[in-house]
């Protein structure tokens, strides 16, 4: 947020490539816009105007939450609905990149999943030891999303930093689902019975009105002949295969 900082920065790093992943999150966004649009928006445009000064290509980590209510997978050229703060703030930041950087892919993300289990934003993680306490489980029926795992999506950038095929692009694992069924998936995969209660998203109140669907559909990937990311279902079997003697250990 600070310009002077991210222009002696760049000076001194002098990087081929910047991916911009600093975000203020969906809740804390309603609770204070300003603050939102400080970091999602004007962050992003201080970061895109020294990036046009020194030839440096901006990777912009948008966002799926763009979208609307209705039951389907969206691509690139679908009208954004922007129902929350963190979208519009988000959206805005995408808006400032475009504009002012030539060098840029602005990368709109599925649910994202991976990393480190100790991290206490880990979905997964956090699943798997609510299930260990419980034989029954709730979770969403009316949410939907593309579970995307980190490590797809870092192969995903990789491949089209090498294109130059500068623009927007959404970027996650293949197909789409239910937050009730990503839930079932994730104890499948781990082996365990703890059942899912399908319920309305009504029982996990929440500051801000995120979209009931935020399945992507990655066009413009396929547009460039590139192979789409894995189906979710294959990347979250790889990911909990990864960390299972992890987190049976903890």
């Amino acid at each position: 947020t600070n310009a002077d900082d991210v222009n002696s920065t760049l000076e001194d790093v002098r990087p081929d490539v910047l991916i911009h992943t600093a975000a203020l999150h969906v809740d804390e966004c309603e609770k204070d816009p300003d603050r939102a649009f400080q970091v999602n928006a004007w962050s992003a445009r201080r970061l895109a105007l020294a990036c046009q000064r020194h030839e440096i290509t901006l990777v912009q980590i948008s966002t799926c939450g763009l979208f609307g209510d209705e039951y389907r997978a969206y691509a690139e050229y679908d009208t954004v609905t922007l129902k929350t703060v963190y979208a519009r703030s988000k959206h805005a930041g995408d808006d400032f990149v475009r504009n002012l950087c030539e060098r840029h892919f602005v990368l709109r993300p599925g649910w994202l999943f991976g990393g480190s289990t100790r991290h206490p934003k880990n979905f997964v993680a956090r699943r798997y030891e609510k299930a260990l306490r419980s034989n029954c489980v709730q979770s969403a029926s009316d949410k939907h999303g593309s579970p995307t795992y980190c490590a797809d999506l870092a192969m995903g950038i990789e491949t089209l930093l090498e294109t130059k095929e500068y623009g927007t692009y959404h970027l996650a694992n293949s197909g789409g689902c239910s937050r009730a069924e990503y839930v079932k998936h994730i104890f499948d995969c781990f082996g365990l019975t703890t059942e899912v209660e399908e319920v309305d998203s009504r029982h996990f109140p929440r500051n801000a009105d995120v979209p009931d669907c935020e399945i992507l559909d990655s066009l413009n990937f396929r547009l460039l002949g590139l192979d789409p990311l894995p189906p979710w279902e294959d990347a979250l079997e790889r990911y909990i295969r990864s960390i299972n003697t992890e987190v049976c250990v903890q």
